[in-house]
């Protein structure tokens, strides 16, 4: 027999089991697994539930999951509310080359990357138990009989695997399904029915699911429900558990209980709340509530600094924010308190008092982008749409202002000061977000180089005296130690007059409370005065 007919009766490639280990992780915890050069890795999920990161390509691993990794890669797996347990494996491919010879053969040896199919999985489970049992013997009759289940359980992902249905056509069919799924919503379903009517083994459907929607299925589902649930509370009469059958749920307790976990209050306080009979407080936010067509039960006031006037807020009474406690806002009877992070009386924690009376919630991210401040307010408390008609509303007035001061003031810059008894202070934190951000004014050079710290400490006479800046926007701070009125002495000092723009008749005067704060009517009073002023 010759070489050539000797080496058709071996294969091309031989597959060598280099490790196994079985993962146990828990709930909100995370795991990298390596493997050594040239080594592939097989993760088979035997429970629970994670998401895992190999390269650029995210998996949702539920149980009966199988995952192949190529040589050079790392698995990161993370889990959230669910324990994981998994079979982790890895092996090498050889080429036989002739009957003496192998070597390390190249990543597509394996013809089968990603997520994989094997089925019945309780066969691929039952190899791997025994592969791991005798993985530690010695004896190489019982090293090779592991051999045998490892190219066993090979033979088995390769045969279901290399001519399964291409990964788009699964894709096509998960994608139908979630458009029967948004026109269905309220028929009984389930994920192995929906997996089943799309042709798509269950493991893979809720795979391909996450990667489309961001959601697993039955999330996807009673979101749904719970977004036409939404609607109903605020249009009809209908009783809750009428609303629950309606949009697909028999029990009027898990109704309740998905519609809190979602939305965090329960479907009868969300009718009442979002009907206008809510009592609201959200100091120092008064201007995204009025925005929202909601008025305050009671408004931010501050000892130093006064009220925020712009807002009109004549007849809602005021609350000082500098008092030792916020508990007697329970006298106003709130049904909801919003709080933003980056209060001063957040940073204090006076908004801990508040939880033990009433419901409290607190807006986490950056108070400077007002938009997202109005769009997060207004996803709590339904008024979405008056949210994006507000910011269309304030874009349109910005494009505008912008565009005509383009015109009038191109290559012009401009300083933000900040006046107390004690400094004169250059803002940027309030100021340069709207100015420069939205109207295209320039800050000047000098103020571009001051970090805003080293601005809010205050600058020197000197320093003013050197500052070019075509135009001066000025503002002043109440709050210091000394007697009421005293912040007007400074710009009574001889050294005034002396600033450029001063010197020039460009340094203009505006309203405190309005320029430090953010929000739709705040920077639409600010267009208004930056146009009279330079361009009326």
């Amino acid at each position: 027999m010759n070489n050539e007919t000797a080496s058709r009766r071996y294969p091309f490639v031989i597959y060598m089991m280099t490790g196994i280990r079985k993962l146990h992780m828990a709930p909100f915890s995370s795991e990298e697994c390596n493997a050594l050069d040239g080594e592939y890795m097989l993760f088979a999920v035997m429970d629970g539930a994670a998401e895992m990161k190999i390269g650029s390509r995210s998996y949702g691993l539920i149980r009966e999951s199988l995952i192949v990794a190529e040589p050079g890669q790392a698995a990161l797996s993370s889990t959230q509310e669910n324990s994981l347990s998994l079979y982790f494996v890895t092996f090498k491919a050889f080429r036989v080359s002739d009957t003496a010879a192998w070597r390390y053969e190249s990543p597509e040896a394996f013809p089968c990357m990603g997520a994989l199919t094997c089925v019945p999985f309780s066969q691929c489970v039952d190899l791997l138990e025994a592969i791991e049992q005798h993985s530690p013997d010695d004896n190489d009759l019982m090293r090779f009989y592991n051999h045998v289940r490892f190219e066993e359980l090979i033979r088995l992902v390769l045969q279901q695997n290399t001519r399964a249905v291409p990964a788009l056509n699964l894709r096509d069919s998960v994608k139908s399904s979630i458009d029967y799924i948004s026109d269905h919503y309220a028929d009984q379903m389930t994920v192995s029915q929906l997996a089943s009517d799309a042709n798509v083994f269950q493991w893979q459907y809720t795979r391909i699911f996450k990667e489309l929607t961001g959601q697993f299925p039955l999330e996807f589902i009673n979101k749904l429900r719970i977004d036409h649930a939404k609607q109903l509370l605020l249009k009809t009469e209908d009783r809750i558990h009428e609303i629950a059958q309606h949009v697909g749920f028999n029990n009027e307790f898990y109704f309740n209980r998905r519609f809190k976990k979602l939305e965090g209050i329960a479907p009868g306080r969300y009718r009442h709340h979002h009907r206008g009979k809510m009592r609201i407080v959200s100091l120092l936010m008064e201007d995204i509530l009025l925005t929202l067509g909601v008025t305050p039960i009671v408004q931010w006031s501050h000892a130093g600094w006064g009220r925020q006037e712009y807002l009109r807020l004549n007849a809602v009474p005021a609350f000082d924010v500098l008092q030792n406690s916020f508990e007697p806002l329970a006298t106003f009877n709130p049904d909801l308190i919003i709080a933003r992070r980056s209060d001063y009386e957040y940073r204090t924690n006076q908004y801990e008092q508040c939880k033990r009376f009433v419901q409290t919630e607190i807006i986490t991210h950056d108070d400077e982008d007002w938009h997202l401040t109005l769009r997060t307010v207004a996803n709590r408390l339904g008024r979405i749409d008056q949210a994006e008609l507000a910011i269309q509303q304030y874009e349109t007035k910005a494009a505008k202002a912008r565009s005509l001061l383009t015109r009038s003031i191109t290559n012009r810059t401009y300083a933000f000061l900040r006046i107390s008894a004690e400094c004169i202070s250059v803002d940027q934190t309030y100021t340069k977000p709207f100015l420069w951000g939205d109207l295209g004014i320039v800050p000047h050079p000098m103020v571009q180089e001051l970090t805003c710290e080293a601005g809010r400490k205050g600058v020197t006479w000197e320093w003013l005296q050197e500052l070019e800046a075509d135009y001066i926007f000025f503002a002043f701070d109440k709050w210091h130690e000394q007697e009421a009125g005293s912040e007007r002495r400074q710009i009574a000092h001889p050294l005034w007059q002396t600033i450029p723009a001063v010197r020039n008749r460009h340094a203009f005067e505006v309203d405190f409370m309005t320029w430090m704060n953010h929000g739709y009517l705040a920077n639409s009073k600010k267009i208004d005065d930056v146009l009279s002023m330079l361009v009326n």
